[in-house]
């Protein structure tokens, strides 16, 4: 089941690469290891942006953990490129989805998808990743974007052989990714770029009164939950 596949059109399709949640601290990396998910090792920085992140892998997804480290730089880096990790990740105060959601292409056709993101004047960061204007305004729902073949999971997974054996198994058992649900406090009509991934069947949009993401593994088989919310993360895990 490829719950993730976004559109197909000539070819071309848009798939969900990676789910990015800002954090306001980093995360209880014991909690994680003891319910069975072991994180990529060591954090990831990204000096430029003032954060730092860690990095759950699966065979087709993954998922990152976004913290702000530097508050300047990162005040600086929502200035010069609209994306605001801090307010994003003080969700509680700001009331800012704490959620991001990359996309990558599987052919080097244009799908109709990326072409309404180019048509709503796309704005670029240093990595050239494509944003809908309208949806990088709408803070209040998750950011959606479109990233480039060279830094997409597939490739990383081409190039380096040896990285699904040391990074994608878990002893939790989860493995495929195969529904995203995500959970916004605001009831508004969303942006282009979010309605075509609910039209599509990539992502569930679901109305509350917390941001939540629901992650949901091989199809639900084992009948179990992981709840993070615990700990201030706000992911439910379905497997």
């Amino acid at each position: 089941m490829k719950t993730q596949l976004l559109i197909s059109t000539n070819n071309s399709l848009l798939e969900v690469d990676h789910i990015f949640i800002c954090v306001e601290d980093a995360p209880k990396v014991e909690f994680f290891e003891q319910a069975g998910l072991m994180f990529a090792s060591p954090p990831m920085q990204q000096i430029e942006r003032g954060t730092a992140s860690q990095i759950l892998f699966f065979e087709n997804f993954y998922l990152e953990l976004i913290w702000v480290e530097d508050e300047v730089a990162a005040e600086i880096y929502a200035v010069r490129t609209g994306i605001d990790f801090l307010g994003r990740s003080h969700w509680r105060q700001t009331q800012i989805s704490p959620f991001g959601i990359a996309l990558h292409q599987q052919s080097r056709a244009t799908s109709s998808f990326e072409e309404e993101f180019r048509r709503s004047q796309p704005q670029k960061t240093e990595l050239l990743l494509s944003f809908s204007s309208d949806n990088l305004v709408t803070q209040t729902e998750p950011l959606c974007f479109v990233i480039p073949d060279a830094i997409a999971l597939p490739t990383l997974l081409k190039n380096f052989p040896n990285f699904q054996k040391q990074f994608v198994s878990h002893p939790l058992g989860l493995r495929k990714m195969t529904g995203i649900e995500v959970t916004v406090t605001h009831t508004y009509s969303v942006t282009q770029p979010l309605a075509l991934l609910v039209e599509n069947g990539a992502v569930q949009v679901e109305q509350g009164t917390s941001p939540c993401l629901q992650l949901t593994f091989d199809n639900y088989m084992q009948r179990n939950i992981l709840d993070t919310r615990a700990i201030g993360i706000p992911i439910v895990f379905k497997f």
